[in-house]
Protein backbone atom coordinates (compact mmCIF):
# COMPACT_ATOMS: atom_id res chain seq x y z
CA UNK A 1 0.00 0.00 0.00
CA UNK A 2 3.29 2.11 0.88
CA UNK A 3 4.14 1.61 -2.37
CA UNK A 4 1.17 2.33 -4.12
CA UNK A 5 0.32 5.65 -1.86
CA UNK A 6 4.54 6.73 -3.26
CA UNK A 7 3.72 6.00 -6.96
CA UNK A 8 0.42 8.00 -7.16
CA UNK A 9 2.01 11.21 -5.09
CA UNK A 10 4.94 11.25 -7.71
CA UNK A 11 2.39 10.67 -10.38
CA UNK A 12 0.43 13.92 -9.01
CA UNK A 13 3.63 15.89 -8.18
CA UNK A 14 4.87 15.73 -12.14
CA UNK A 15 1.51 16.10 -13.15
CA UNK A 16 1.34 19.55 -11.31
CA UNK A 17 5.09 20.88 -12.70
CA UNK A 18 3.51 19.79 -16.55
CA UNK A 19 3.49 23.07 -18.61
CA UNK A 20 0.66 24.68 -19.95
CA UNK A 21 0.51 23.31 -23.62
CA UNK A 22 -0.28 26.55 -25.85
CA UNK A 23 -3.29 26.71 -28.43
CA UNK A 24 -3.18 27.98 -31.74
CA UNK A 25 -6.65 29.65 -32.18
CA UNK A 26 -8.05 32.33 -34.89
CA UNK A 27 -7.55 36.30 -33.74
CA UNK A 28 -9.48 38.72 -35.84
CA UNK A 29 -8.95 42.62 -35.57
CA UNK A 30 -10.49 45.86 -36.78
CA UNK A 31 -8.34 48.86 -36.41
CA UNK A 32 -8.46 52.36 -37.38
CA UNK A 33 -5.43 54.57 -36.92
CA UNK A 34 -4.58 58.48 -36.20
CA UNK A 35 -1.46 59.94 -36.17
CA UNK A 36 1.48 60.27 -33.51
CA UNK A 37 2.29 63.97 -34.20
CA UNK A 38 5.30 63.30 -31.49
CA UNK A 39 6.89 60.58 -34.09
CA UNK A 40 9.54 61.08 -35.89
CA UNK A 41 10.15 61.84 -39.73
CA UNK A 42 11.35 58.83 -41.77
CA UNK A 43 12.95 59.12 -44.94
CA UNK A 44 11.90 56.75 -47.53
CA UNK A 45 13.15 56.03 -50.71
CA UNK A 46 11.88 56.29 -53.98
CA UNK A 47 13.97 55.18 -56.69
CA UNK A 48 17.30 57.63 -56.48
CA UNK A 49 15.33 59.85 -54.66
CA UNK A 50 14.93 60.09 -50.96
CA UNK A 51 12.08 61.30 -49.41
CA UNK A 52 10.76 61.79 -46.04
CA UNK A 53 7.44 61.30 -44.29
CA UNK A 54 6.21 63.52 -41.31
CA UNK A 55 4.95 61.76 -38.36
CA UNK A 56 5.50 58.13 -39.12
CA UNK A 57 3.95 57.10 -36.04
CA UNK A 58 0.43 55.89 -35.39
CA UNK A 59 -2.08 55.14 -32.41
CA UNK A 60 -4.32 52.15 -32.80
CA UNK A 61 -7.76 51.68 -31.84
CA UNK A 62 -10.53 49.29 -31.90
CA UNK A 63 -11.44 45.57 -31.14
CA UNK A 64 -9.07 42.30 -31.22
CA UNK A 65 -10.62 38.80 -30.37
CA UNK A 66 -8.88 37.50 -27.19
CA UNK A 67 -8.09 41.84 -26.03
CA UNK A 68 -11.75 43.26 -26.65
CA UNK A 69 -11.44 47.51 -27.21
CA UNK A 70 -8.28 47.93 -27.10
CA UNK A 71 -6.57 51.16 -25.32
CA UNK A 72 -6.44 53.44 -27.97
CA UNK A 73 -3.66 55.51 -25.74
CA UNK A 74 -0.92 52.82 -25.47
CA UNK A 75 -1.47 50.68 -28.39
CA UNK A 76 0.64 51.87 -31.16
CA UNK A 77 3.49 51.07 -33.85
CA UNK A 78 6.04 52.97 -35.74
CA UNK A 79 7.11 52.59 -39.56
CA UNK A 80 11.01 52.28 -39.33
CA UNK A 81 11.98 51.69 -43.67
CA UNK A 82 9.28 52.91 -46.51
CA UNK A 83 10.34 52.47 -50.37
CA UNK A 84 8.41 53.82 -52.92
CA UNK A 85 8.99 51.79 -56.08
CA UNK A 86 8.80 53.47 -60.33
CA UNK A 87 5.03 51.16 -59.82
CA UNK A 88 4.01 53.43 -56.77
CA UNK A 89 3.44 51.13 -54.63
CA UNK A 90 5.18 51.98 -51.16
CA UNK A 91 6.45 49.36 -48.88
CA UNK A 92 6.53 50.05 -45.17
CA UNK A 93 8.29 47.74 -42.09
CA UNK A 94 6.20 48.83 -38.98
CA UNK A 95 6.32 47.57 -35.97
CA UNK A 96 4.48 48.03 -32.44
CA UNK A 97 2.13 46.87 -29.57
CA UNK A 98 -1.64 45.81 -29.02
CA UNK A 99 -2.69 47.07 -25.61
CA UNK A 100 -5.90 45.31 -23.44
CA UNK A 101 -7.69 47.36 -21.25
CA UNK A 102 -6.30 45.05 -18.36
CA UNK A 103 -2.47 46.27 -19.83
CA UNK A 104 -2.21 42.69 -21.51
CA UNK A 105 0.26 43.51 -24.75
CA UNK A 106 0.47 41.33 -28.10
CA UNK A 107 3.90 42.66 -29.98
CA UNK A 108 3.58 42.54 -33.35
CA UNK A 109 5.77 43.88 -36.24
CA UNK A 110 4.80 43.82 -40.39
CA UNK A 111 5.13 44.10 -43.50
CA UNK A 112 2.53 46.45 -45.65
CA UNK A 113 2.14 47.91 -49.24
CA UNK A 114 0.32 50.54 -50.65
CA UNK A 115 -0.63 51.69 -53.91
CA UNK A 116 -0.72 54.79 -54.30
CA UNK A 117 -1.62 54.90 -58.16
CA UNK A 118 -4.97 56.04 -57.62
CA UNK A 119 -3.13 58.83 -55.81
CA UNK A 120 -0.86 60.20 -57.59
CA UNK A 121 -1.99 58.96 -61.18
CA UNK A 122 -5.63 60.16 -60.53
CA UNK A 123 -5.16 62.78 -57.94
CA UNK A 124 -7.33 60.38 -55.48
CA UNK A 125 -7.22 60.76 -51.60
CA UNK A 126 -7.25 56.73 -50.80
CA UNK A 127 -5.01 53.99 -51.28
CA UNK A 128 -6.09 49.97 -50.77
CA UNK A 129 -3.37 48.95 -48.17
CA UNK A 130 -2.09 45.22 -47.46
CA UNK A 131 0.10 43.19 -46.02
CA UNK A 132 1.39 40.64 -42.77
CA UNK A 133 1.40 41.37 -39.18
CA UNK A 134 3.49 38.68 -37.02
CA UNK A 135 3.18 38.81 -33.46
CA UNK A 136 6.61 38.36 -31.95
CA UNK A 137 5.29 38.23 -28.23
CA UNK A 138 3.56 40.06 -25.29
CA UNK A 139 3.05 40.32 -21.62
CA UNK A 140 0.42 38.91 -18.99
CA UNK A 141 -1.16 35.62 -20.99
CA UNK A 142 0.37 36.71 -24.16
CA UNK A 143 3.63 35.96 -22.83
CA UNK A 144 5.72 34.29 -25.88
CA UNK A 145 2.54 34.43 -28.07
CA UNK A 146 3.37 34.50 -31.79
CA UNK A 147 1.07 33.86 -34.95
CA UNK A 148 0.23 36.18 -37.46
CA UNK A 149 -2.42 38.35 -39.37
CA UNK A 150 -3.13 39.45 -43.21
CA UNK A 151 -4.25 43.01 -43.55
CA UNK A 152 -6.38 45.13 -46.01
CA UNK A 153 -8.13 48.30 -45.97
CA UNK A 154 -7.52 51.78 -46.92
CA UNK A 155 -5.31 54.58 -46.12
CA UNK A 156 -6.64 58.31 -46.40
CA UNK A 157 -3.36 60.12 -47.67
CA UNK A 158 -5.69 63.51 -47.28
CA UNK A 159 -6.14 63.15 -43.33
CA UNK A 160 -5.40 66.15 -41.00
CA UNK A 161 -1.81 65.78 -39.52
CA UNK A 162 -0.65 62.61 -42.11
CA UNK A 163 -2.12 59.36 -43.34
CA UNK A 164 -4.38 57.43 -41.71
CA UNK A 165 -5.95 53.45 -42.17
CA UNK A 166 -8.69 51.38 -41.48
CA UNK A 167 -7.23 47.34 -41.27
CA UNK A 168 -9.02 44.56 -40.56
CA UNK A 169 -7.50 41.00 -40.70
CA UNK A 170 -7.68 37.44 -39.42
CA UNK A 171 -5.48 34.55 -38.89
CA UNK A 172 -4.21 32.94 -35.57
CA UNK A 173 -2.46 33.53 -32.76
CA UNK A 174 -0.77 30.86 -29.75
CA UNK A 175 -0.80 32.03 -26.44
Amino acid sequence: MKKITIFALTILLFSACKKDKKNSVPIKVNFSSSVNLASPNLTCTLPGVPFAIANSGYFLEGTVTHLGTINPNTSMGQDGFCNLSSGFILTTKTGGQIVAANGDKITYTGDDAIDLNNVIVNGGTTAPITGLWTITGGTGRFTGATGSFPINGTVNVAAEGGPVFSITGEGTITY
